[in-house]
This record gives C-alpha cells, sequence and structure tokens, in this order.
C-alpha cells in the first residue's frame, strides 16, 4: 500500500473497530474483568497488566486469563456486561464528529468487531448512531473473528460494497489484531495509536495511517478535502 496516496485520497468506505477506537471501553472492560476476578476469588488486574489484553479474540483472551474457569468467567463477565454496558460506556474523543463528516460526505461506514452484535448494536443506538453505519458485524458471525479478515469481508458483502476495490476502503482500529485485519483484507490500515503503540506495531505490521485519536482522524479527512478543492480549482 503506497502510504502517501493512501493519505491524500478520500476513503470508498470506511469500517471501524469498536471498543477502543469508537467507544471509550477500556475502564468498563478492566472493570467488567475485575467483577470476573472477584466472583472466582482471584486478584484484581492493575491497569497496566489489563492493557496487554484489551481486543484479544474473545476466546483467546478467557483462555489466558481465566484458564480451566473460562466457562465460568464468561458467565460472569456476560452477566456484568449486559447489566452495565450502556451506562459504563462513552464515545471516544472526536468519534462523533468523525462520523458526521463521513455521513455528510456519504461515505458508508461499518462497524466489525469481537464483540457480541447485540451488544454493539445496543451501544451505537444509545450514543445516538443509529443512521452512522450500514454494516455491523460482530463476535462469531464470520468463520473466524480478527486478527481474520473474514469478519471485514463479511462487512462489506452485508453493506453491498463489493464493487469498490479494497484497496479503497479504510479499517480504523486501535491493536495489532485490526491491523492484521485490514492487512489480510488488502485495505488501508488505519492506527487509532492508543497508548503510544505505533513505534511497536509499525516493526510487526504495515500501517499506512496513524492518528492519536479520532479527533485527528478527522482533522485529516477535512484538510483533504481542502486539499482536493484547491486542486479542483486548479
Amino acid at each position: 500500500m503506497n502510504t502517501k496516496n493512501a493519505i491524500h485520497a478520500e476513503p470508498h468506505a470506511v469500517f471501524f473497530d469498536w471498543d477502543g477506537t469508537l467507544a471509550d471501553s477500556f475502564l468498563f472492560l478492566h472493570s467488567a474483568h475485575n467483577h470476573v476476578c472477584k466472583a472466582l476469588g482471584r486478584p484484581a488486574f492493575d491497569l497496566k497488566a489489563f492493557e496487554g489484553y484489551f481486543g484479544q479474540p474473545r476466546e483467546k483472551l478467557y483462555k489466558e486469563l481465566y484458564g480451566e474457569k473460562m466457562e465460568e468467567a464468561r458467565t460472569h463477565f456476560e452477566h456484568y456486561v449486559l447489566n452495565n454496558h450502556l451506562a459504563g460506556l462513552k464515545p471516544a474523543h472526536g468519534a462523533e464528529d468523525l462520523l458526521k463528516t463521513l455521513y455528510d460526505r456519504r461515505i458508508p461506514c461499518g462497524v466489525v468487531s469481537n464483540k457480541k452484535r447485540n451488544l454493539i448494536e445496543a451501544e451505537i443506538k444509545n450514543f445516538g448512531w443509529d443512521d452512522f453505519f450500514i454494516s455491523i458485524v460482530g463476535a462469531g458471525e464470520a468463520e473466524a473473528d480478527k486478527p481474520s479478515p473474514a469478519p471485514l469481508l463479511l462487512a462489506v458483502e452485508r453493506a453491498n460494497l463489493m464493487n469498490i476495490p479494497m484497496k479503497n476502503m479504510w479499517f480504523v482500529g486501535d491493536t495489532d489484531n485490526d491491523l492484521l485485519c485490514a492487512i489480510g483484507a488488502e485495505c488501508v490500515t488505519v492506527l487509532i495509536e492508543r497508548d503510544h503503540v505505533y513505534e511497536k506495531f509499525s516493526k510487526q505490521h504495515h500501517i499506512d495511517i496513524h492518528r492519536n485519536n479520532c479527533a485527528d482522524l478527522n482533522a485529516l479527512l477535512l484538510q483533504n478535502r481542502i486539499n482536493v478543492l484547491k486542486l479542483d480549482c486548479v
């Protein structure tokens, strides 16, 4: 992927990870897993220890964190999330303005997450973002979850965008799983740089665009539009 072209070309469609990208969920999920630890009689995770697990595929996460008690842990976790997620989550910084920019330009958007789809849909509704997305794929809906490209490709199919080349689409996320998903689908990789991970991830994966948050990514899109208008006037 040519980074310069990727940055200066407006996307034809944009797909987003959810937790950590559009939804500020880190502290909530940290609390949810500490609720599980308490229920299982285990020590709580400090924030630093939990960072390494954030955004990992569900099956891998439960197995690594809870071992033989993974099914019991899953029950406690899902009960806590179901009863608290709407109050516990908030939009990520700049996310709503970014989505409004894309919506105003009629650039179709979707969500691809390793979270269950019913939870994502409820959270989208709670944020008042129903109009922004034409496609949502959650955990277990594709043949494999992220980092496989399968859920992203399924989201593209559900959005009826198969006629758009993948190289003209962006996938925006904050973890290495998101980067691998985007790379596998051969679309533009866009990293939201949570906790200064760009230096680490860029040594392992190709990254076309990276920004500190959704507000910075929105500023890039707005600047791109100004540049395009200037070129049109020449």
